[in-house]
């Protein structure tokens, strides 16, 4: 019986229930739950740092990265997070100047985002810069580059 009450004052407490009457109290609930899903932009000073890992040679793997880190920038605030996206193997073809997400790598890069290719992968596939999306950078190891980042505490993230 004690445990049923408990129970039962719990669920009154969060506005989950059938009591009646309560309308104040679930109302209060709707508030507090919205309020927990709105953007942590305001409410944190921190500076965010992550690096995405990417090898695959694939639009719909690189828009979902590219749309992960838009997701980041206007969660946290785009200037309270350093991205990075690393890519080597077959993904370098993404950043190419040809590439089929190069729409998407132009507002990457007008939000700051840093798009790595490893210079190791291009000497091995024959791919020089002048072969590249405008605006890139370069890692002269992908692998490393990923490795450092993550050793000065960056998040690292492969979706």
């Amino acid at each position: 019986m004690k445990q049923t009450l408990a129970i039962a004052v719990l669920l009154a407490t969060f506005g989950i229930g059938g009591l009646h009457g309560c309308a104040s109290t679930n109302a209060g609930a709707q508030t507090q739950a919205q309020a927990q899903v709105q953007p942590n932009a305001q409410k944190s000073d921190k500076k965010y740092r992550v690096v995405f890992h990417v090898t695959e040679n694939n639009p719909q793997k690189w828009n979902i990265v590219l749309n992960n880190a838009g997701n980041i920038q206007d969660d946290l605030g785009k200037d309270n997070v350093i991205i990075e996206i690393v890519t080597h193997g077959p993904g370098i073809d993404m950043l190419k100047a040809e590439s089929k997400v190069a729409p998407r790598l132009a507002q990457a890069l007008d939000r700051n985002v840093g798009l790595f290719a490893c210079e190791n992968t291009m000497r091995n596939a024959k791919v020089t810069k002048a072969d590249m999306y405008g605006g890139i950078s370069y890692a002269l190891s992908g692998v490393s580059h990923i490795l450092q980042r993550q050793s000065e505490g960056w998040y690292y993230l492969r979706p």
